[in-house]
């Protein structure tokens, strides 16, 4: 199956993700970021802790469905008697549900400011190890 892949994911947040069933993630990444902006409720995504550079075919994760995607702006105000700083920043909440366990066939596409794109096959749970 093709989808969006998250990745440099922790450890701890893929096996609260496993384990629970359903866990909300907070993506300040700007990769992941824009991979998020690519994806709609209701798609599978694959999330992974290996880091971009890292994912080769075979690289292990696990397949989740996005039930909710909400973008935010946090904004940053410092000032004092000399200046007046303003800073905005962007992050995305994603609700993702746990469905199996894959790994990467193939990569698709690599390209700044656009999600990551990979081929994944979903394992039996059996064989996962």
């Amino acid at each position: 199956m093709i989808c969006v892949a998250l990745t440099g994911i922790s450890r701890n947040v893929i096996k609260d993700l496993v384990n629970n069933r359903v866990r909300t993630v907070e993506i300040r990444s700007p990769l992941n970021f824009f991979s998020l902006r690519g994806v709609n409720p209701g798609d599978r995504i694959f999330v992974t802790e290996a880091s971009l550079k890292d994912i080769v075919n075979g690289t292990p994760g696990v397949i989740a469905r996005v039930n909710e995607i909400q973008i935010m702006t946090h904004r940053m105000i410092q000032s004092n008697d000399f200046f007046y700083e303003e800073t905005e920043s962007q992050a995305a909440r994603a609700q993702l549900q746990f469905l199996g366990i894959g790994r990467v066939r193939r990569i698709n596409t690599i390209e700044p400011y656009e999600p990551f794109v990979i081929e994944v096959d979903e394992m039996p749970r059996y064989i996962a190890r």
